[in-house]
């Protein structure tokens, strides 16, 4: 009753135009699988060759998207999904659900007079949502389902399992107006059953709502691939690829059983259908889920964590048999979805939504889409990685894979040329850097303008937002160019930059003493952590130095002239591009190496240039073991409109 109350009034003035045009409005089924990554779907790769036919059906009479992001975790990305916003927006600590303040999108289609239901797992009202903060409270006339994370299906069956520290899960039911209800206890038995149970409820939601000629919006939520991933029993066993192949087969059964509904009652062209998985693939063994080409699990911004397959069919609206890699985020199924309902005034004016409208896109009135790029954060809202068109940037790189490089957090991928996330390529590219930094930049302006949910806020009920304009200004990561840099240390007259250096920390204490501080995230000097160089009266040259098994690889290096001429550098990259061209002077015993670095513009086709200029000079000793160090300022010029950023880079002789 808490929601539902305030808006009875409202929905009054709507509901005779509801039922005038209910007709022509469009039925909206969203499909939401948990933890189900790429390489799940036959039409994607399908890793263990289990048949996805219904999935695949809806993407051949529609679009398969292959450039499909999501939010890297369940909660977040419900949140994201039901609000058409970055779940950060939503609390500090989104783990602890969400204010009723917060717009999600069957309360803004009850607006516009349609039946709701949510089938399967809701997860957005935290350990209090009972009374306070369930799926009846934002939107939904009635729900089926588990409140929280699939995982607690496991503790009943656990070994001294104790109801009094930790409840008894349930699978629960309720209608708008009341108070949810137990159905049943929730364990690995029930566990097995729930989606298939969903499902039929949807097919009977369906039927009601079509014999009435109403629209409907169906959100079936389903748990799988989720661990415990324990397959429908009339699945168990049946292809052969053990509980993760039966569990995937169940949901395409599942998914069969809505669209054959559809069919069967002659509504599929006014039925707008979505299919997408919250996040990538289930990590846990031994239900290890498959992100097809790429690195990575769920509770990651890897790949294979935030990017997932997508399908979506609207008949007569949406032409079908389209695979497309445009790039399009969870948080934009909100705003299209309500701008597919006929109304973009039902799109909420009194907070930021980052979702943008996909539908001309999907509709093929335009040959891109809506969106250029995506932000990743961590749960208390530190950036983790930010992608732009096909280029990906890691501000803390961070994955469960065993990591040659450790202290190397900053991070820039080619996803086009390396789909795995293996290759940095930051030194080749520095002006993509700063588009992504701009991207940020104007990403943390938003919070002064919107005001973030704190965490003591999202605690208690009711949430009364702060005026538009107080925030603060949010910073959102670390870098060492994000710190004003202190005056140049002195140069030696005359350097000569010769010999092996390294960036490894030099400790000039016993480790009795000391206390090692935690390493800044930095774009480096540009040339990497350990370098050789060769200097001579007419010549520098720098040596890349990279520790794997070379082969047939030739080395990195640049090759700068010291008399004013100019100088071009090549570095294989994976990509064709044009070479390094470089000019030389020195100032106060400071070389400075002025670099233009070509880049293609892969959407435009045209040749743009980033400059870089690197000052080296060499820091008198001052401690033992009386060695100079090497000084290298690296500032990248921001590329189309792009923010410039100015960084030093410490090196010690030898690699240490």
């Amino acid at each position: 009753m808490r929601k539902l109350v305030a808006r009875l009034i409202l929905l009054q003035f709507y509901f005779v135009g509801s039922i005038l045009f209910a007709q022509t409005k469009p039925n909206v089924v969203l499909i939401f699988p948990d933890n189900l990554g790429v390489g799940e779907v036959a039409s994607y790769g399908g890793a263990r060759g289990v048949p996805t036919p219904n999935i695949d059906r809806i993407g051949n009479e529609g679009i398969r998207l292959t450039n499909f992001n999501v939010e890297y975790s369940c909660t977040p990305s419900r949140i994201a999904i039901m609000t058409g916003r970055y779940a950060v927006r939503a609390g500090e600590d989104y783990y602890s659900g969400t204010t009723l303040w917060e717009e999600m999108l069957p309360e803004r289609l009850k607006l516009e007079g349609y039946a709701t239901a949510l089938y399967g797992k809701w997860d957005l009202g935290a350990k209090d949502w009972l009374g306070n903060r369930e799926p009846t409270d934002q939107g939904f006339d009635q729900w089926y389902g588990i409140p929280g994370t699939t995982t607690v299906a496991q503790y009943p069956a656990m070994e001294g399992f104790d109801p009094s520290l930790q409840p008894e899960p349930y699978i629960w039911e309720g209608t708008a107006g009341s108070d949810s209800k137990k159905v049943k206890p929730f364990n690995p038995d029930t566990r097995r059953t729930i989606d298939r149970e969903a499902a039929e409820k949807g097919v009977a939601f369906i039927k009601e709502n079509a014999d009435k000629n109403k629209p409907f919006f169906l959100y079936y939520a389903m748990t799988q691939l989720h661990f415990p991933a324990l397959p429908h029993p009339d699945m168990a066993g049946t292809t052969g690829a053990g509980d993760m192949g039966d569990s995937m087969a169940d949901v395409d059964f599942n998914v069969g059983l809505i669209l054959d509904q559809l069919k069967e009652l002659g509504i599929e062209e006014n039925t707008l259908v979505i299919w997408c998985t919250d996040n990538g693939a289930e990590m846990r063994r031994p239900w290890r889920g498959s992100p097809g080409p790429y690195r990575g699990y769920y509770n990651s911004a890897m790949e294979g964590g935030v990017r997932t397959p997508a399908v979506i069919r609207w008949p007569n609206r949406i032409k079908p048999g389209q695979v497309s890699n445009e790039m399009i985020h969870e948080v934009d199924l909100f705003t299209t979805i309500i701008n597919a309902t006929g109304s973009d005034k039902a799109v909420p004016k009194d907070r930021y939504i980052d979702g943008v409208n996909q539908l001309p896109f999907l509709e093929g009135k335009q040959e891109h889409a809506n969106r250029e790029s995506a932000i990743f954060t961590q749960r208390f809202g530190q950036i983790m990685a930010v992608k732009w068109r096909n280029w990906k940037l890691w501000y803390v790189y961070k994955t469960e894979m065993p990591d040659p490089e450790p202290d190397n957090l900053v991070r820039l991928f080619d996803l086009r040329v390396d789909p795995r996330e293996e290759i940095d390529v930051k030194d080749y590219y520095p002006g993509v850097v700063g588009i992504m930094d701009s991207i940020v930049q104007n990403y943390e302006k938003t919070f002064i303008e919107y005001p973030r949910v704190t965490a003591s806020a999202n605690r208690k009920e009711p949430y009364l937002p702060p005026s538009k304009g107080s925030g603060s200004p949010v910073q959102t990561y670390t870098r060492s160019d994000r710190i004003k840099l202190n005056p140049r240390s002195n140069a030696m007259k005359n350097p000569d930059f010769s010999g092996t250096w390294s960036t490894t920390v030099l400790h000039r204490v016993s480790v009795i003493n000391r206390t090692d501080e935690p390493a800044i995230p930095t774009l480096g000097s540009g040339w990497g952590d350990k370098i050789s160089i060769k200097h001579v009266p007419e010549e520098l040259a720098v040596e890349r130095v990279v520790f794997i098994p070379r082969d047939f690889q030739q080395l990195v290096t640049y090759q700068f002239a010291l008399d004013g001429s100019k100088s071009e550098n090549n570095v294989l990259t994976g990509r064709q591009r044009k070479a390094i061209t470089s000019t030389t002077h020195w100032e106060d015993h400071r070389l400075v190496i002025t670099s233009i670095y070509p880049f293609k513009d892969t959407k435009t086709g045209k040749w743009l240039a980033s400059k870089v200029t690197q000052t080296l000079w060499l820091e008198p000793p001052t401690k033992t073991p009386w060695e100079p160090t090497l000084v290298v300022e690296t500032t990248r010029e921001g590329l189309m409109d792009g923010l410039t950023s100015t960084n030093r880079t410490v090196y010690t002789k030898g690699y240490r």
